[in-house]
Formats: C-alpha cells, sequence, structure tokens
C-alpha cells in the first residue's frame, strides 16, 4: 500500500532522530577519531626522537596524513551551507553518509546493507543536503530492529526507473521533521509503502527534460 508520509507517526512507530541529536552522536564519534590519529601521530615523534630502529615513523607518516584528511572530510559534510545544487552521484553520496555514520558512538558496529537494483543515475542537490539526508536514512537503517525486517532483505534499496532514483530503508520508523526537512532541500519527496520508507528524488535527465519543457512553453 502506498501513501504519502504521514505528518505524525502512528501507534508503535518511532520518527527517525532529529538532526541535532544524530549530527551531536557524529561529532563526538569524529572527534574520538581524531584524538586517536593525533596519539598515533605523537606516538611517531616520539619513537623518532627515541631512534627507535624497529619502526620507521616516516613510513608511517603518509598513511596518518591520509587518515587525517579523511577525517576533515567527514567533519566537511555535518554543517548546512549556502551551497548551489550541482549534479551528484548517488552512490558516492551515499558511501559518503555511511562511512560519516561509521563514527556513531553507539551504532558505528552496525554493518549496513546497500542493495542496488539498477545502475542509480545521477541527480542533482546541495551536497549537504542529500548527505544529510542519506546520513539519516543510513541511521534508521541501522536503528531497526531484526523484527522490523522481512527475511534476510538489505535495510537500504536503491531503484532507479526512467524518471527517479529511490533510497528504501525497510523500517517501521517514520520521517522525523528533520528528515522531512533535509529532503525537501534535497530535491526529493518522502512516501512508504507497506514498510519501507521511500526517498524519491528525479533523476538529472528528468530535471532536464523539465527545463526542456518549460524553455518551450515559455518560448
Amino acid at each position: 500500500m502506498k501513501s504519502d508520509a504521514p505528518n505524525s507517526p502512528p501507534t508503535g512507530s518511532t520518527p527517525v532522530d532529529d538532526w541535532p541529536t544524530l549530527s551531536n552522536d557524529l561529532l563526538q564519534g569524529l572527534v574520538h577519531a581524531l584524538n586517536n590519529r593525533l596519539s598515533a601521530l605523537g606516538a611517531l615523534m616520539e619513537l623518532a626522537r627515541l631512534r627507535d630502529e624497529t619502526v620507521n615513523p616516516l613510513a608511517e607518516l603518509p598513511s596518518e596524513i591520509a587518515q587525517l584528511q579523511g577525517l576533515t572530510g567527514l567533519f566537511a559534510l555535518l554543517p548546512e551551507r549556502r551551497t548551489d545544487a550541482e549534479a551528484l552521484e548517488l552512490s558516492a553520496a551515499l558511501t559518503d553518509a555511511v562511512r560519516l555514520h561509521e563514527h556513531h558512538l553507539r551504532l558505528r558496529a552496525e554493518r549496513c546493507e546497500i542493495r542496488y537494483e539498477g545502475t542509480p543515475a545521477p541527480v542533482r542537490a546541495p551536497r549537504w543536503a542529500l548527505v544529510r539526508t542519506l546520513v539519516m536514512l543510513v541511521h534508521s537503517a541501522k536503528r531497526s530492529s531484526e523484527a522490523e525486517r522481512e527475511g534476510d532483505g538489505a535495510p537500504i534499496i536503491v531503484r532507479t526507473d526512467e524518471s527517479t532514483v529511490s533510497v528504501c530503508v525497510n523500517t517501521g520508523a517514520d520521517a522525523s521533521p528533520d528528515l522531512l526537512a533535509a529532503g525537501e532541500r534535497a530535491g526529493g519527496e518522502f512516501t512508504r509503502e507497506d514498510n519501507l520508507l521511500i526517498f524519491r528524488l528525479p533523476s538529472l535527465a528528468e530535471l532536464r527534460r523539465r527545463e526542456r519543457r518549460a524553455r518551450a512553453q515559455r518560448a
């Protein structure tokens, strides 16, 4: 059964966490990871000072620097930005969302399976809004209990048709106001089909078709 996402959750359903709560948990996890990397760098400096011949600190530095750069990239995904919509690969944005959520203090050990049904088409959205929406969907997927899933279905399914890309989460939780707002800023909408919470975005090709039709009508 298909319906628009309700404004309030049905009895027995819990909305997806609000963004301030979720982003605070992610921020704490990122700070913890950053402190670990800084401690590792400090240990390398101490080994260099002691001229420990069993370890070559310079050989370890590129790996540590790469990890620090990865963390700074994840930090940059958290804040809202005044940016225009751009062409994006949804699969890349979803990978960023999964990587960011791996630093959640309580749920980082939970795996998030993603199943692609067809090659996801490019979309157009402000990157921060799309990633934020996807992070919240990843959070909902991880938080879903086994009782809420049917069989061994993947928690997140990405479907593509000729005009839309849909991200489907098998969960009884409904979209919170923050998730609805982020999805709207990304240019999409939420619906529910049975136990699936679905975020739908028009593909980049569909948006361009709409723009061509609009220009033709004005001519």
